[in-house]
């Protein structure tokens, strides 16, 4: 394997990892503790967008590095965490609607997907990186 390519790909997946970190571990924690929930409230719903796009567009640029340069299971698991990411955009605005209407059950559902999507897409990066830096 190339080292240009196990170094873009490295880096591709260490993106992805240091975005999640940042925002599991710096951003939210920090939110409801500074700002009023509605304010809160605001800022989350302009974020998350932003914050799965942008993974999505870093895992469509995996999927783009291993198509064109390993072998079929990198390209497969590239492809697997850009569906997660797509899927945690695309419920972005569910989950607000469910939330504004009051809808629990459905936005802990949600929220708990969104999670579970997260979670999986950092256990994947990882990885992904263990395994580029093994073939």
């Amino acid at each position: 394997m190339d080292t240009i390519v196990v170094i873009l790909l490295s880096i591709t997946y260490s993106l992805i990892i240091g975005i999640i970190f940042a925002q599991a571990l710096l951003t939210a924690p920090v939110v409801f503790k500074v700002l009023d929930n509605e304010t809160a409230s605001k800022f989350l719903r302009r974020i998350f967008p932003r914050y799965y796009l942008i993974i999505f567009l870093f895992c469509l640029l995996a999927v783009l590095i291993s198509y064109l340069f390993l072998e079929r299971s990198f390209l497969i698991m590239a492809a697997i965490n850009s569906s997660l990411a797509f899927i945690g955009y695309i419920i972005i605005p569910m989950t607000n609607s469910a939330r504004d209407r009051s809808w629990d059950r459905l936005f802990t559902f949600l929220h708990r997907l969104s999670v579970y999507i997260t979670i999986s897409i950092f256990i994947f990066s990882i990885t992904e990186i263990v395994r580029i830096s093994l073939a």
